[in-house]
């Protein structure tokens, strides 16, 4: 992290931080997801943009570390978001013998309610909602013309 401005270093060390704690509780039981995560996230933090890795090119890193102060403070707190995703919206279940799921649920996991997909879809509001009614004299008028 030493291509950090030392005002983002702080809040980039946080933010690695945070994300590492978040792994650790969420795929406490699966040690390959967790590296995985881990070993990507830690090639991320190394670069100088705080960039994912991908196949590095000559091109790609001069087009890195060309970005300034707020791109990375941007990226930072996309990471902070990040951190508090995956602590609170991913669950790992294990499928039992029967076929069934077996979900490990954290106390910071978010459990929500279904009410708003038992919601029945609103109507589209056009700006003309009387324009498939029928008028009072469109049914007499039909009746003298046949």
């Amino acid at each position: 992290m030493s291509a950090f401005p030392a005002s983002l270093a702080p809040a980039a060390r946080s933010a690695y931080r945070s994300v590492l704690r978040s792994a650790r509780i969420t795929f406490q039981g699966d040690p390959a997801r967790h590296l995985a995560l881990i070993s990507a996230l830690r090639s991320t933090f190394q670069s100088p943009a705080l960039s994912p890795p991908i196949e590095s090119t000559p091109s790609s890193t001069d087009a890195t570390a060309q970005i300034g102060q707020e791109e990375i403070a941007k990226r930072i707190e996309e990471w902070k978001e990040a951190a508090v995703f995956l602590r609170r919206n991913v669950v790992q279940g294990e499928e039992q013998n029967d076929g069934s799921w077996k979900l490990r649920v954290t106390k910071d996991t978010e459990l929500g309610d279904n009410a708003s997909v038992k919601e029945p879809p609103k109507l589209p509001m056009t700006p003309f909602p009387n324009r498939n009614r029928r008028r009072c004299g469109d049914g007499a008028a039909a009746k003298q013309t046949s």
